[in-house]
């Protein structure tokens, strides 16, 4: 594999075309692995899929398209069959077939196909069971029960060689139109366009991912001209940048809801009351007029409005610093406490008015930023086995719901199993009653039932008040004019195949 793609490097670097058309995308965090199934990290896809395809993908405007399946179709409630695109070969040279496809699937869905670990994705896959390639560009997929969510959650995950075996991966070879040249851990993830591609080949030759997780420091960037795209621009720049002569301001209303998880099972936060005192203490419309001006939906829970089983009947917490102080002491902290809460660097000034407001009611937040979302995870999953009293306290976090189902974020973030469905559940929320309904929901195909299920789940999760509920926001990017031919996504995806760069 190296060799091959070593060769292609190499052909680009000789044709001095690389240097001419460079694309330089500043992002607020790094890449968590290489390997596109041990992940749960927007970056990280977004810098992935420049190297590796999807069955399917999903556009701009959420429409599912044919990538590397030419169709998928359900020919028994719990059997799909999927037709591969012939043709179409691997970064290293390796035609793709059936059978990297269904190896693809079964490293996904498969107990330790990983090198002995479980791949962190299995949740997106519901009810799978395995894959087994039919003949050469035929693939036959079982699921346990029936799943019409299959062609929906199916574009998320990507195919890789069956030559990568039980190893992780650490050298990409996909079959996308970029190919892997370097990643520098906390600095850049560079890819070169791929000669070879089967569809439409890409009108730039090299881009650069830049980790820039400071948000002065990436818009700084941006008006220098080191970067063409800046991801998560702050709200306060937007006037500023869109008076300058060589820079587009542009938005979308994003699918990423937006939180503070509390350590359910650790002082003080195992007292729903101080939970309660918590929602009530910060000014959440302040907070979206401060950092977002207005350009972000409140929630009362986690779910966007947009999203399947929204529920409109569950109550916003009114910001009330007088009975957050009431139920500070009632909970037997009339003096407040201090705790420290965990976020990143792109969201340290949301941090920072959480902290001001807290203070209003005599609680103490000591700030602690990671320099990526990786490494604050892997801090959290690594507390989980350890006494609670040496555990971290709140997470000041987010979470994409790309697909706007429950699916992949009420039963990541609620379900009491962390090493399995509750993959994201960093509160430590448990609760015997949630968990049957979200595995209830993962065995119907009716969506009325499904609508049922999901709804109540929200009521008794929302009564017992695990995190702060904030908002979904807009997305805002800031792009450099010599940029042609891109939009943004409201899945956070970077599509950068029709991407021109003017001279």
């Amino acid at each position: 594999m190296k060799k091959g793609i070593t060769a292609v490097v190499l052909v680009l670097l000789l044709s001095g075309l690389v240097c001419a058309k460079t694309l330089v995308i500043g992002f607020d965090d790094d890449l968590v692995t290489l390997d596109p199934a041990d992940f749960s990290h927007r970056q990280t896809e977004a810098m992935l899929r420049q190297v590796y395809e999807g069955l399917s993908t999903y556009t701009p405007d959420r429409e599912i398209v044919p990538e590397l399946a030419l169709s998928i179709t359900a020919i028994e409630p719990t059997l799909y069959e999927i037709k591969v695109r012939p043709g179409v070969k691997f970064h290293d040279g390796s035609p793709l077939t059936a059978e990297d496809v269904a190896f693809s699937i079964n490293r996904l869905v498969k107990e330790g196909a990983m090198a002995g670990r479980t791949s962190q994705r299995r949740g997106l896959m519901g009810p799978t069971k395995g894959a087994v390639a039919v003949d050469e560009y035929t693939v036959h997929v079982e699921l346990a029960n029936p799943w019409p969510l299959f062609p929906r959650f199916i574009p998320w995950q990507m195919i890789v060689p069956k030559s990568v075996g039980d190893s992780y991966i650490d050298k990409p070879v996909g079959t996308g139109p970029f190919v892997f040249e370097e990643w520098v851990r906390d600095s850049h993830f560079s890819v070169v366009r791929n000669p070879e591609y089967w569809g439409d080949p890409p009108k730039v030759d090299r881009v650069v991912f830049r980790v820039i997780g400071d948000e002065s420091a990436r818009v700084s960037a941006l008006r220098s001209g080191e970067v063409d795209i800046a991801t998560f621009i702050p709200v306060h720049e937007i006037s500023s940048l869109e008076n300058h002569p060589e820079i587009d301001v542009v938005s979308v209303l994003g699918t990423r809801s937006y939180f503070l998880e509390m350590n359910v099972n650790k002082p003080p936060f195992n007292d729903i009351r101080v939970r309660q005192a918590m929602n009530h203490a910060v000014d959440m419309d302040t907070i979206i007029n401060v950092i977002y001006e207005g350009r972000a939906t409140r929630i009362p829970f986690i779910l966007s409005p947009q999203a399947f089983a929204y529920h409109d009947g569950l109550p916003m917490f009114d910001y009330d610093p007088e009975k957050a102080r009431r139920l500070l002491a009632e909970a037997g902290y009339p003096n407040g406490f201090s705790f420290e809460l965990d976020t990143v660097d792109a969201h340290r000034a949301r941090a920072e008015i959480y902290q001001a407001m807290l203070a209003e009611v005599g609680i103490d937040v000591k700030i602690r930023t990671w320099p990526t979302w990786g490494a604050v995870r892997e801090a959290w999953m690594q507390m989980k086995d350890k006494p609670v009293a040496e555990q971290r306290d709140a997470f000041l976090n987010d979470w994409g719901n790309a697909s706007l189902d429950p699916f992949d974020i009420l039963i990541p973030k609620f379900h009491s199993d962390h090493r399995g469905l509750g993959r994201g559940n960093f509160s430590g929320f448990a609760d015997p009653e949630v968990d049957r309904l979200l595995e209830a929901s993962l065995e119907s195909d009716n969506n009325e039932e499904r609508l049922m299920l999901f709804r109540q789940a929200q009521e008794i999760i929302h009564a017992q008040v695990p995190m702060v509920f904030e908002f979904v926001a807009h997305e805002i990017y800031g792009v450099r004019s010599r940029v042609k031919n891109w939009r943004p996504s409201p899945d956070s995806r970077i599509h950068l195949k029709e991407v021109e760069l003017a001279h």
